[in-house]
């Protein structure tokens, strides 16, 4: 079978690393359950933070009261015509979202020299033919790339090194505009309530057979999916999985 999109990218690797029963339900079968208030919550955060960086790299930054404005409005209409999976209260949710911005706004953005925001890049992968694709958060002017995320809890060291999604953005990056002495860099702002936000930056220095080894492990992953293999992964988590019902009936092919 051919890659359900086309292309591999970093969500693709990611979900059919966790199962391969459930990339087969998301991006084979197309099935699209309800989004987690967290990931829905990080999704406007990101679209906020782009209207911000974008409006500076354009030579004309938007004040930060239209920036919050903008994503209380954004935050609203979406959760009115989007199925959302409301684990907290929808306000609770909205607001912590909100105490993210006016902190990323006031600790953060000050520090940082916008080059490119929600840059996407592809390359075709060597040997196989199949496109790389990634969105890049933010590449600053110094070449830094660096992603934002949203949490409830801190991020361990480990959490940040063990992903391979700075690696592919690294790779994407040097493959779009040649080698260049770049840094990675994860800025991770975690709060369980709106009143209590905090902040780490974890800086990512891979080894030298880093490159490689992400791409045997993308390779891998490419070739299980053009076979067909989708069998499940069980772990204790698959209590939680939005495909428990629809995996404990059907197998695919």
């Amino acid at each position: 079978m051919p890659l359900p999109r086309g292309y591999i990218s970093h969500s693709q690797i990611r979900l059919y690393n966790e199962c391969p029963r459930k990339y087969f339900f998301a991006y084979v079968e197309e099935i699209r359950p309800p989004v987690n208030d967290k990931v829905f919550l990080g999704e406007m955060f990101h679209q906020a933070i782009e209207m911000h960086f974008r409006s500076r790299i354009d030579g004309a930054p938007l004040p930060d009261g239209e920036v919050t404005s903008a994503f209380v409005a954004a935050f609203d209409e979406a959760a009115a015509t989007r199925e959302i999976n409301w684990q907290a209260p929808q306000r609770e949710t909205r607001e912590r979202g909100l105490a993210f911005l006016r902190y990323f706004l006031e600790h953060i953005a000050p520090g940082i020299r916008p080059l490119m925001t929600e840059k996407e890049l592809s390359a075709e992968l060597p040997g196989s033919g199949v496109a790389l694709k990634g969105v890049i958060d933010l590449v600053e002017e110094d070449f830094c790339i660096t992603d934002f995320k949203t949490a409830t809890s801190r991020w361990s060291d480990s959490k940040a090194s063990q992903s391979p999604q700075m690696l592919i953005y690294k790779y994407l990056f040097d493959r779009s505009f040649g080698p260049v002495c770049s840094s990675l860099k994860y800025e991770v702002l975690y709060a369980r309530h709106a009143g209590n936000v905090r902040h780490q930056t974890l800086r990512l220095a891979p080894a030298a057979e880093a490159q490689e080894n992400l791409l045997a492990m993308i390779d891998r992953v490419v070739r299980s999916i053009l076979s067909g293999e989708f069998q499940p992964l069980e772990t204790p988590y698959c209590r939680y999985c939005e495909f428990r019902a629809r995996c404990l009936v059907k197998a695919p092919g």
